[in-house]
């Protein structure tokens, strides 16, 4: 199973999730969660996945984050 290399992300990834986080209502405490979750350099499927939040979720598709939903947004894939 692929791990998210964060440090490998390209510079529009990156502001694409910067601008997610200004304008998706993210509270502090969910966006330590995600933090904590990246510090434990995490297993992610190889197809389309799915992680939840609380406020917000992630999506991606194997070792490649791809954008920040809202908690009300469905997203496909794999949940995990």
């Amino acid at each position: 199973m692929p791990k998210i290399d964060w440090k490998r992300l390209t510079r529009r990834a990156r502001e694409h999730f910067y601008d997610r986080l200004r304008t998706r209502e993210i509270t502090e405490d969910d966006m330590a969660k995600l933090m904590d979750w990246i510090s434990t350099n995490p297993e992610v499927p190889e197809g389309p996945w799915c992680k939840a939040f609380g406020t917000f979720k992630l999506v991606g598709h194997g070792a490649t984050p791809g954008t920040l939903l809202t908690k009300d947004q469905p997203c496909f894939g794999e949940k995990i």
